[in-house]
């Protein structure tokens, strides 16, 4: 059916599944320690890209979820380029969030390589090494640490960086 709406019914029985699921993860990996799906890291998919792009077009240009959204897209994409992901599910996030609302491209040109830089800043970052949430089959994720950043330069301009 259509998105979903501040008046839609059925939202309040979804954000209370989706909080108790957030709760029942963080309880269950609580310092981030599990590497599987069932890991907190799965709740930090697409973040990684998103508080970059935040970061670089100024806080305020996109909200979170707007954002967030953009970096599940390049999450997805940097997953397919690292064959870690087979390729195809692609077309099917991009109509979910259309859907929604939601975007699943920059509004506007932004440099690839400062939003590369920008990722320096995240959580995630240890010993110098940018690491990413990424997807092994929907629904399961992991961190990886070995992504080369020609990858990430290259997954920035699928959704219009330059």
């Amino acid at each position: 059916s259509g998105p979903l709406t501040a008046t839609s019914s059925k939202l309040p029985e979804i954000i209370e599944v989706c909080c108790a699921d957030k709760a029942r993860i963080v309880e269950e990996d609580e310092r981030e320690i599990s590497r599987g799906s069932r890991g907190r890291a799965l709740l930090n998919l697409g973040h990684t890209f998103a508080h970059a792009i935040e970061a670089v077009a100024g806080y305020g240009d996109y909200l979170h979820g707007e954002a967030v959204a953009i970096g599940l897209v390049c999450a997805l994409r940097l997953s397919e380029k690292l064959g870690s992901l087979a390729e195809g599910h692609g077309p099917e996030l991009d109509d979910l969030l259309s859907r929604q609302g939601l975007p699943t491209a920059l509004r506007s040109s932004l440099s690839a390589e400062s939003l590369t830089d920008a990722m320096y800043s995240d959580k995630k970052v240890r010993g110098g090494l940018l690491r990413f949430v990424v997807m092994d089959a929907v629904g399961d994720s992991r961190v990886a640490d070995d992504v080369p950043l020609l990858l990430v330069e290259e997954t920035w301009r699928t959704i219009g960086a330059v």
